[in-house]
């Protein structure tokens, strides 16, 4: 666990800002170079990435801050300390495709066809995001007895929360399963299909992994939302089973639409 990496004359460098950041810089340029393969032009694309990138962020924190304002009614601003993590996934999903899609819309662009040439990179940032998680020691696991549990140093949230215990390494977990789905969608992306699969794909299997691997992650109680036996749910496991049955909606929709031109 390594939350700051570097400090000097009151200036820090912060890990999980730094994987953000390298995550940002290589998707943009898988997406742009995946765009260009679709005849969809650079410029337009290379705003889109900034726009993507802000709205996702503001989205993810948003969530975040408005289901634990009880941690920030004291102190508002902290709500803007985002090296100090708090990002829910899902906001930045809603902000990010939202205005995504306006965007892409007022250029005259081929939607889908924007949405499967990011998918990849979409996929990518969360393979490295989460590696930003685990060095800043949030979103961890449960107490597990499996020989790769880790245990955080003692001054931090996970230790005090389970002083002494072995925890999931939900955040590890959750980015070899970013990682193992990008490599895939380039894979899948061999074979022609109609615009809009490889991002709808996308979208519901890294909702299925989120929503089996969230078993072993913690979160507060105000997240859980009841429990089945000894499983307990929360609610972004209803959020992931909420996209992929969307997915499957616009699988169906765009499966019977008339193919596209090869280019924009």
């Amino acid at each position: 666990m390594h939350p700051t990496l570097w400090k000097f004359n009151g200036l820090e460098l912060h890990s999980y800002g730094l994987l953000l950041a390298i995550a940002f810089l290589l998707g943009i340029q898988i997406f742009v170079s995946r765009a260009r393969a679709r005849g969809i032009p650079e410029e337009p694309v290379q705003t889109l990435s900034l726009w993507l990138l802000v709205l996702a962020i503001v989205g993810a924190r948003t969530l975040f801050v408005v289901t634990h304002w009880a941690d920030y009614a004291a102190d508002p601003l902290a709500a803007l300390r985002l090296w100090e993590g708090g990002l829910i996934l899902y906001g930045g999903y809603v902000f990010a495709i939202a205005g995504g899609i306006l965007y892409v819309r007022s250029r005259g662009l081929r939607v889908w066809r924007v949405a499967d040439a990011a998918a990849p990179s979409m996929a990518l940032g969360i393979g490295i995001g989460r590696l930003g998680c685990f060095m800043n020691g949030c979103c961890y696991g449960l107490p597990t007895t499996l020989p790769w549990g880790v245990r955080f140093p003692a001054e931090s949230v996970p230790s005090y929360m389970f002083p002494g215990s072995h925890l999931h390494p939900s955040q590890i977990y959750l980015s070899l399963a970013g990682l193992g789905i990008f490599v895939w969608l380039l894979l899948s992306d061999r074979k022609p299909r109609f615009d809009g699969w490889l991002f709808w794909i996308y979208i519901a299997v890294d909702a299925a992994f989120r929503f089996l691997l969230d078993f072993t992650r913690y979160y507060d109680s105000s997240s859980a939302i009841g429990s089945l036996g000894q499983l307990s749910f929360n609610m972004n496991q209803v959020l992931s089973g909420g996209l992929i049955v969307l997915s499957l909606v616009m699988l169906a929709i765009l499966a019977r639409r008339p193919a596209a031109p090869a280019a924009a």
